[in-house]
């Protein structure tokens, strides 16, 4: 039993924050099993969406990490939310670059495989 009825975790956010970092997280580790060759075809349909979308951008990790410590208070307080932020910088597809969605900040390849996860666009 917790205390207040968990009024405080409310009062905080503290739930949408954490559903978000699990939701990354699962993202991240069915990445990682898909390139072991298991299939997720849902992954595969959002992909194919993103990638004609005008909201991707191919970042270098310096230039997302800069961008992070650019807003690094407000990433923590819209942690579920990102999509109220700055957009981040539109870049073309280069060497050593990872793609992100321009709206959500997301990391494309971990976001499609979290089932959890939506479109900012309301594409899939």
């Amino acid at each position: 039993m917790s205390c207040c009825n968990g009024k405080i975790k409310q009062e905080l956010g503290i739930i949408p924050k954490v559903r978000k970092l699990k939701n990354i997280a699962e993202g991240f580790a069915k990445l990682a099993v898909s390139r072991t060759g298991m299939d997720f075809k849902y992954a595969k349909e959002r992909l194919s969406i993103c990638e004609n979308c005008e909201n991707i951008t191919w970042l270098k990790d310096a230039e997302f990490a800069a961008w992070l410590a650019e807003n690094k208070l407000s990433v923590l307080k819209n942690m579920e939310s990102l999509e109220k932020l700055s957009d981040l910088p539109i870049k073309p597809r280069r060497a050593l670059t990872r793609r992100y969605c321009v709206k959500c900040k997301c990391n494309i390849m971990a976001k499609i495989h979290s089932k959890e996860e939506r479109c900012p666009e309301e594409r899939w």
